[in-house]
């Protein structure tokens, strides 16, 4: 039996207490090197090419082209009303103004979020094309005619609760001309200048029209 003092015990914890205490501070300067170097990666400042915004306005004129045809479809039962072409009711007319009023909702935050890329783009590309000349001070930036569209379609009221067919059939008639006549047309125009844009200045190759 191999006999041990208690001072080669005491020297034996000691050299232990040594080696765990130094191997954790090797591991923690580790993993701190290696946090700083990859949140270093992550946040690198990095320039994105033309090519990215290109392709980012590309992308934002088919959601301008969905964001329309969304419009578009929500107005498209009172042109059927309009023609006569269904037959209607107090009720029914209710009914639809009433879904394209809690479908109308959410439709400001996307036009917000269209607004938004265009921006991104408008200060990125060079010759970036303009809104409709309507202004005494000249034409604005696209990103600014999204956001007008947005604030339109957020404060735009539709009377659901009328109670007569002429009535409601006025209300519809309103609503289709501020939404699709106004908001939608006005889309339709401005993604067809950016598509252009892209087209000519950017000799783009785009063989399809998103309208």
């Amino acid at each position: 039996m191999i006999k041990v003092s208690k001072l080669g015990i005491k020297n034996y914890i000691l050299a232990f207490l040594f080696v765990c205490i130094y191997s954790c501070q090797m591991g923690l300067a580790a993993e701190q090197a290696a946090t700083v170097s990859f949140d270093g990666v992550h946040n690198e400042q990095r320039t994105l090419s033309r090519d990215f915004y290109i392709k980012k306005l590309l992308f934002t004129c088919g959601q301008i082209n969905g964001a329309y045809h969304g419009l578009n479809d929500l107005v498209s039962v009172f042109h059927l009303v309009k023609k006569k072409k269904v037959a209607v009711t107090v009720e029914s007319l209710q009914s639809q103004l009433f879904a394209l009023k809690v479908s109308l909702t959410e439709k400001p935050y996307i036009i917000r979020h269209i607004a938004d890329s265009i921006k991104e783009c408008e200060n990125n590309l060079s010759n970036f094309p303009l809104g409709f000349p309507d202004s005494p001070e000249g034409p604005e930036k696209i990103s600014d005619e999204f956001y007008k569209m947005a604030s339109h379609i957020e404060n735009l009221q539709v009377n659901h609760k009328l109670d007569s067919i002429p009535t409601l059939r006025k209300e519809s008639e309103r609503v289709v001309f501020e939404i699709f006549w106004t908001d939608g047309e006005k889309m339709r125009s401005l993604a067809s200048d950016m598509l252009s844009y892209l087209r000519v200045y950017h000799k783009e190759y785009i063989p399809f029209d998103v309208f």
